[in-house]
């Protein structure tokens, strides 16, 4: 008897296995995000959105506070060992006019891009290719179409998802220098995901021309020429370069220092590694 019943328990055990055997299918992906001037590793962010609060931050740490102090005192000291503008002397006074006309074209600068950027919406930040959300999602378009095991396990699992190869999201150097260039010229609408479309960087391009002549109170006659102001609107414009390549290369920037100064390394990012 007891045989019998553990021969109906073994047949009712494996009848689903056998009579009703289908396709595995991979559950939907989870929706894993890297917002710009987040943490890499930070898979918790939700919101993406540039908000009120820290675009008010931004501002104010890079205009307002002892943050844009510190820096209108250095690059006021560079200015006072070349003597540049060269009326003012390399005294006291000559110092403070130089720290003075940089403070207030960092002001000037961060004003008009405030306000024009909440005007626009836009969403400034610098975004590295790797954490870019459409270099992303094609990714993980690729890893979806190669782990489908159904016919239709990959609208199942990765709708909206086209058939792609991981080799052609290999990203050799040009398109990351592609990338840092576009990241300077364009800025994204700020969205939920990280992912609004892209448009002219007009915020920015307006805080560089609103800093360099924001210093025409300051600077001597000889200074507040068409070419010397284009000239500081240039160099306010050269920062944002150098910002937008330091997000994109920062591993190899770390790596090249570790190197320098004996610290290690930092393993270089999948996407930017060479054929």
């Amino acid at each position: 008897m007891k045989k019998r019943w553990r021969l109906v328990v073994f047949l009712a055990a494996i009848c689903p296995v056998t009579g009703h055997s289908q396709a595995l299918v991979a559950a939907p992906w989870a929706s894993i995000q890297v917002c710009p001037g987040a943490f890499p590793t930070d898979l918790t962010a939700t919101d993406c959105r540039y908000k009120l609060t820290q675009r008010t931050l931004d501002f104010a740490g890079g205009s307002v506070s002892d943050q844009a102090i510190l820096g209108a005192a250095v690059f006021g000291f560079g200015a006072q060992i070349i003597q540049s503008p060269s009326e003012w002397k390399r005294t006291w006074d000559g110092y403070g006019r130089r720290v003075g006309s940089r403070y207030t074209q960092a002001l000037g600068k961060g004003t008009a891009q405030y306000l024009i950027g909440l005007m626009l919406n836009d969403d400034p930040r610098f975004l590295a290719l790797r954490n870019d959300p459409g270099v992303i999602a094609r990714r993980r378009a690729a890893v979806c179409t190669m782990t489908a095991r159904a016919p239709n396990a990959l609208t199942q699992a990765c709708p909206n998802s086209e058939s792609q190869s991981l080799d052609s999201l290999t990203h050799d150097g040009w398109r990351r220098f592609g990338h840092a260039w576009y990241d300077v010229v364009t800025v994204r609408r700020s969205s939920i995901h990280g992912n609004g479309h892209r448009i002219p960087a007009i915020s920015r391009f307006a805080g560089d021309a609103a800093g360099a002549y924001a210093g025409y109170p300051w600077y001597p006659g000889s200074e507040n020429t068409i070419a010397q102001v284009g000239q500081r609107a240039a160099g306010a414009f050269g920062t944002a370069i150098l910002s937008s390549f330091y997000t994109e290369y920062h591993p190899e920037i770390t790596n090249l220092l570790g190197a320098i100064f004996r610290r290690g390394g930092q393993p270089k990012s999948s996407l930017g590694a060479e054929r």
